[in-house]
C-alpha cells in the first residue's frame, strides 16, 4: 500500500549520486556501504558496478539496502537513472512500519509513474490488516492493485499460518478506502470453499461505502425469530443512507431507514423513518403492561418519524430543528431498540415521558442573545388533548455594563403562545429587567446586590374565572449575596501530584419576592407562580486542586497508547459544597424554617476514578430526601495494540448509579399520573387516586440501582453486562449481558447478548458476526 516508500528510497539512491564506483573499484571490495543525499542510505552487496554513463546501476548477491525502518533485500537488484525503472528478483523482501512483501520472485517497479508488478508476491499492508498474494501483483496509480491468480483476507495471521477467511478469484481488483471486486471467485472458511461468486463486489474503506451491511439476528420470547438486514448507500462524500428490512416471526415486517447529508462544518441534516406491519402478532394488547397510561392502542400499521438538523447562514443565524413522530404511544418503548442508535440514546428514548419537536432560529450576539421557536409534544402517559404546545415562543436576553456608571444590566423577555384542546391555555409576554451592583472589596470580599421588577402579561383562551382574559402580575426581585475565596498551598505528595491548593468559599444570599394573587391565572409552567420568598442561603464549597508531577503511566515502547488519559497543569481532585436556606417568614410562624440541606460531593483522587454524590439532607430529621451519586473506574493502561474491532480498543470499565427520591405528597402521580383530581374519582381504574376508600401510597418514588461492565477477559475476549434494579420494587427492571470473541488472526468477531426488560415484558438473545475489515466496524455491545 504504500509503495511510496520504496520509490524515496529507490530515487535517492539513483538521483542522489551515492555510487560513483566503477566496475574495477567494484571488484576490489566484496562489500560496500555508501551514503548520499540528505539522508542516509546503507548499500550491502556482494557485488556492485555501474554502467552507461552511470545511468544504470547494478547489485547482486544479498542485496540489501536499507533507508530508515525500510529494508529492501533481493538477490539481484537492477536501476535505471534515465526511466526510473528498478528491478529486482530473487528472494524479494520489503520491510516498513507501514506495509510488507513477505516475499516475491521478482518486482519490476516504475519511481516516476508509481507503478509496477510484483511476481508470485506476498504483500500485507498494516492499515486494515490487508494480505494479498497471487501469481501476479500490479500496481497501479494511486491506491489500485489488480491481483491474477490471488487472494485476498485481512485476518492477521502469522507466516505459515492459515486464515479463518479468504477471497480467492481468477481475477481481483482492489481500490484501498474504496471496493474490491472479483471475477470467477470463491470465499472460503478454513481452506474450504463455500460459496461460489461469478462477480462479486465489497466495501475495503473503513469509512464509508456502498453495499449490505452484515445482518443482524436474534430470538424474542414474545416477537419470535429476528432477522434484520441494513444496507448502507453512500451518496456523495456529504451524503449517506441506510436502510434495512426487518421481520420478527411472531411480531411483524417492516422498514426503517436513515438519511444523512452534512452541508459543511456544523451543518447538517439526518430524517430517520420506518414503517412496521404487525399482521404476524396476536393478542396484542396482553403485551401492554402499564394499564393506566392514556392511550393503549397498538396499531397494525406503526409509523415513525424522528429527525434532526443544524444550519448556519451566512449571517450567523442558526435554524435548528429536533423532532419525533410516533404512531401509537408504545412504539418508542416498543421499537427504538430496531434502530441502529448508541446505548445512551436508545435507553433516553425508551424512557422518554414524551416525544417532543421542536424547530426554530437563534442568534447571538456578544452580550445579547435571540431565540424563535415551535414545540409540540406526544404525550406517551396522558392524553394528547390536555398536553401544552408552545406555538411560537420568541425570547431576547442578555446583559450589558454600563459605560457611566458601575452598573450591570441584564434582561429577559419571552413570549409564548400556549395551545391545547382541555384546560387552561394562554398568550403569555413575561417582561424581565434586572439592574445590579456588582463589588469587589481587595479581592477579598465581592458580591452584588440587584433589584429585577417583572412584568406577565397573559391573554386566556380558557379563562379561570368566567369573563376574565386579559390579566397581568406585577412583582419584584431582590437580591443580594456576599462571598470571600481563601486558600492555601500544602507541600504534600500522593496521588501522583507534588502540591495540593486548597479553596474555600463561603458565601451568603438573600432573596425577597412579596406575595401577590395569581388565582386568575393558570398554571402553564414554571413562570406562572412566583411564591412569596423572604429566604437567606448559606453556602460553604471547598475545593482540592493538585499539581501532577508525572505523566500517568510510562507506556511500553512497542505498544500504542489506546488511553485518553494525560497529564495537565492543574485538576480538581475533590470538592464538597454544602448548601441551606432559612426561610425567614415560616420561622416567625413557628413552622420548619431550613430547607432541605443541599450536598454536591465530586471526588476524582486518579483521572481514571471518578466519583460523584448529588443530594438532600433534611434538616429536621436527618433523613435523605434525595440523592444520586454515581461511581466510576476506568482501566488507565494502554492496550497493547490496535484492532479493527471497534469495542476492543476500549479500555476495560466499570460504573455504578444510585437515585432515590423520598415520598411525597404527589407521590402516587409516579403510579398512575392520569389520577384528575379535578375530576369526580374513578377508583375501579385509578386505584391508586388519595380520594378512594383504601388508597394508601406509601412507597418513595424512586430508588434504582444501575451498574455497567466492560471487561477484557483475554486478548481476544471481552464481557459486557449492564443492569438495573429496582430497590422500591425490590426487582430487577432490566438487564443486558454480551461477550465477545475475537479471532486468533482478528479475521472476525463474534458477539452473543442476551437482554430481558419487564416493560414490555420479553427476554431478546441476539447473534452478531462481523468480518473485519470490510466496512466499518461499530459497537455490538449494548
Amino acid at each position: 500500500m504504500r509503495l511510496k516508500l520504496l520509490y524515496r528510497l529507490v530515487l535517492a539512491l539513483t538521483l542522489g549520486h551515492l555510487l560513483p564506483l566503477s566496475a574495477a573499484e567494484a571488484q576490489l571490495s566484496q562489500r560496500r556501504s555508501a551514503a548520499s543525499g540528505p539522508e542516509k542510505i546503507d548499500v550491502t552487496a556482494d557485488k556492485l558496478s555501474s554502467g552507461n554513463g552511470a545511468n544504470r546501476i547494478e547489485a547482486s548477491g544479498n542485496v540489501e539496502i536499507k533507508r530508515d525502518q525500510t529494508t529492501l533485500k533481493a538477490n539481484e537488484v537492477e536501476v535505471n537513472r534515465a526511466t526510473q525503472d528498478v528491478s529486482a528478483k530473487g528472494k524479494v523482501s520489503l520491510d516498513d512500519p507501514e506495509w510488507k512483501i513477505r516475499s516475491a520472485d521478482a518486482i519490476d517497479f516504475n519511481l516516476g509513474r508509481e507503478t509496477g508488478s510484483i511476481h508470485n508476491g506476498d504483500l500485507f499492508i498494516e492499515e486494515g490488516h490487508i494480505s494479498m498474494m497471487g501469481r501476479r501483483l500490479q500496481k497501479l496509480e494511486g491506491q489500485s492493485y489488480h491481483v491474477d491468480d490471488g487472494f485476498f483476507t485481512t485476518c492477521l495471521c502469522e507466516p505459515g499460518s492459515r486464515p479463518s477467511w479468504k477471497f480467492s478469484a481468477d481475477q481481483m481488483d482492489l481500490t484501498l478506502e474504496g471496493l474490491g471486486t472479483i471475477k470467477n471467485g470463491y470465499f472460503y472458511i478454513m481452506d474450504v470453499p463455500v460459496m461460489y461468486f461469478p462477480y462479486a463486489f465489497f466495501p475495503l474503506r473503513t469509512e464509508r461505502q456502498t453495499g449490505f451491511l452484515t445482518p443482524n439476528f436474534g430470538h424474542s420470547t414474545r416477537e419470535g425469530f429476528r432477522f434484520q438486514q441494513p444496507f448502507f448507500w453512500a451518496i456523495s462524500k456529504s451524503t449517506d443512507m441506510t436502510v434495512a428490512a426487518s421481520v420478527e416471526s411472531r411480531a411483524r415486517a417492516g422498514l426503517w431507514g436513515e438519511f444523512r447529508t452534512i452541508f459543511r462544518d456544523q451543518n447538517d441534516f439526518r430524517l430517520n423513518a420506518s414503517y412496521f406491519n404487525e399482521n404476524l402478532r396476536k393478542n396484542e394488547r396482553d403485551d401492554v403492561v402499564n394499564r393506566t397510561i392514556a392511550d393503549q392502542d397498538i396499531a397494525k400499521n406503526r409509523w415513525s418519524i424522528i429527525g434532526t438538523h443544524r444550519y448556519m447562514t451566512a449571517y450567523d443565524w442558526l435554524t435548528y430543528s429536533d423532532f419525533a413522530a410516533y404512531r401509537d404511544d408504545l412504539f418508542a418503548r416498543e421499537l427504538v431498540e430496531r434502530f441502529d442508535l448508541p446505548a445512551l440514546q436508545e435507553g433516553k428514548i425508551r424512557v422518554s415521558r414524551f416525544g417532543e419537536s421542536r424547530m426554530g432560529v437563534f442568534r447571538g450576539w456578544s452580550d445579547t442573545f435571540l431565540r424563535g421557536e415551535l414545540k409540540f409534544y406526544q404525550d406517551f402517559i396522558q392524553k394528547d388533548s390536555v398536553t401544552l404546545q408552545r406555538t411560537p415562543q420568541l425570547a431576547f436576553w442578555g446583559r450589558r455594563f454600563l459605560d457611566t456608571l458601575p452598573l450591570e444590566f441584564r434582561w429577559r423577555t419571552e413570549t409564548v403562545n400556549y395551545l391545547r384542546r382541555r384546560g387552561g391555555d394562554a398568550l403569555r409576554l413575561d417582561i424581565r429587567p434586572e439592574v445590579a451592583l456588582p463589588y469587589n472589596f481587595n479581592s477579598y470580599v465581592f458580591g452584588a446586590l440587584s433589584v429585577a421588577p417583572r412584568e406577565t402579561l397573559y391573554h386566556l383562551y380558557t379563562p379561570v374565572k368566567s369573563g376574565t382574559r386579559n390579566v397581568s402580575r406585577e412583582t419584584v426581585e431582590m437580591r443580594a449575596n456576599v462571598a470571600t475565596s481563601l486558600s492555601r498551598i500544602f507541600d504534600w505528595t500522593g496521588l501522583g501530584v507534588k502540591g495540593v491548593r486548597h479553596v474555600i468559599e463561603p458565601e451568603v444570599s438573600y432573596l425577597f419576592a412579596p406575595s401577590i394573587d395569581q388565582s386568575r391565572i393558570p398554571i402553564m409552567d414554571a413562570v406562572d407562580r412566583v411564591n412569596r420568598r423572604n429566604v437567606l442561603t448559606f453556602a460553604l464549597a471547598n475545593r482540592f486542586w493538585g499539581k501532577p508531577f508525572t505523566p500517568l503511566m510510562a507506556f511500553a515502547e512497542d505498544s500504542e497508547n489506546l488511553s485518553a488519559f494525560g497529564t495537565v497543569d492543574m485538576r480538581e481532585l475533590a470538592s464538597l459544597k454544602l448548601a441551606l436556606s432559612y426561610d425567614i417568614d415560616r420561622a416567625r410562624r413557628g413552622g420548619d424554617s431550613l430547607t432541605d440541606m443541599g450536598i454536591d460531593l465530586r471526588f476524582a483522587p486518579a483521572s481514571f476514578v471518578n466519583m460523584t454524590l448529588l443530594g438532600g439532607i433534611d434538616p429536621g430529621s436527618w433523613n435523605i430526601s434525595n440523592v444520586r451519586t454515581t461511581f466510576s473506574l476506568v482501566d488507565p493502561r494502554p492496550l497493547p495494540k490496535r484492532s479493527l474491532d471497534f469495542d476492543f480498543n476500549r479500555p476495560n470499565m466499570f460504573s455504578v448509579t444510585y437515585s432515590f427520591l423520598r415520598a411525597g405528597p404527589n407521590g402516587f402521580l409516579v403510579e398512575d399520573a392520569n389520577v384528575d383530581l379535578d375530576r369526580p374519582a374513578d377508583c375501579v381504574r385509578h386505584t391508586v387516586d388519595p380520594r378512594c376508600p383504601g388508597a394508601s401510597f406509601n412507597k418513595n418514588i424512586a430508588g434504582s440501582l444501575s451498574s455497567t461492565l466492560l471487561y477484557h477477559l483475554l486478548d481476544n475476549m471481552l464481557v459486557y453486562f449492564s443492569s438495573t434494579y429496582d430497590a422500591r420494587d425490590n426487582r430487577f427492571i432490566g438487564f443486558s449481558a454480551a461477550s465477545k470473541v475475537l479471532s486468533t488472526c482478528e479475521c472476525w468477531s463474534v458477539t452473543l447478548g442476551l437482554r430481558h426488560n419487564i416493560n414490555p415484558s420479553k427476554t431478546t438473545f441476539k447473534f452478531d458476526f462481523n468480518l473485519l475489515g470490510l466496512g466499518a466496524s461499530k459497537s455490538t455491545l449494548k
